[in-house]
């Protein structure tokens, strides 16, 4: 008798690892170091103990190169999902610098169709892997009795942090990063993008 599992409604996450990422995260790191001394304040939102900038970065021509990357990776996505031809994506991204001790309280995005992160700097043991929260509200009424957690009897997943690695997720998601607990700075970038009709098509 062969039982066959069927995938309804999943939760994906989207994963790349940039090929130049060493070059590309050098150049990456320098901004983020200097867009943190124009602005040492920064903004508070989800980020404890850690600095973000506004979400502006998407308009600064020094960004422009992962600003490009972000909408690639998301039009190839959409395209994946079939969205319509008569879409075009907007995207908003600021920086992240997580020094030890700093974490993200859970949370989502609102008003867009993804959010992501693309990491930069880190150290990839005990930086603090950002984690997924299970959206399936009535499977908190119970949990099962396993030995061992799978992706469905799991409340919460983890994926590993990597430099030059970019997740994407649909910004209903929520997610949370947890402590990092290394002696090195977490720096990331992350985004959140809207797919628009266009007045024709």
């Amino acid at each position: 008798m062969e039982i066959i599992p069927n995938h309804l409604f999943p939760s994906l996450v989207w994963s790349t690892l940039f090929d130049d990422r060493e070059a590309f995260n050098r150049e990456l790191y320098r901004l983020a170091q200097d867009l943190h001394k124009a602005d040492p304040a920064g903004v508070t939102k989800t980020n404890i103990k850690g600095w973000q900038s506004p979400n502006n970065i998407q308009n600064l021509p020094q960004f422009s190169a992962i600003n490009l990357r972000i909408l690639q990776v998301c039009q190839r996505i959409a395209e994946s999902q079939h969205f319509r031809p008569n879409t075009v994506l907007q995207h908003q991204a600021w920086v992240n610098i997580s020094p030890p001790g700093a974490s993200n309280q859970v949370h989502y995005h609102p008003n867009c169709h993804f959010s992501g992160v693309y990491y930069v700097s880190l150290d990839r043991q005990s930086c603090g892997s950002i984690y997924f929260r299970d959206p399936r509200v009535a499977s908190r009424m119970m949990t099962y009795p396993v030995e061992r957690l799978t992706e469905f009897t799991a409340s919460e997943l983890r994926m590993p942090p990597e430099e030059g690695r970019m997740y994407v997720f649909p910004g209903w998601l929520e997610h949370g990063v947890d402590e990092n607990l290394s002696n090195r700075d977490r720096i990331s970038i992350s985004f959140n993008v809207l797919a628009v009709p266009t007045s024709h098509g």
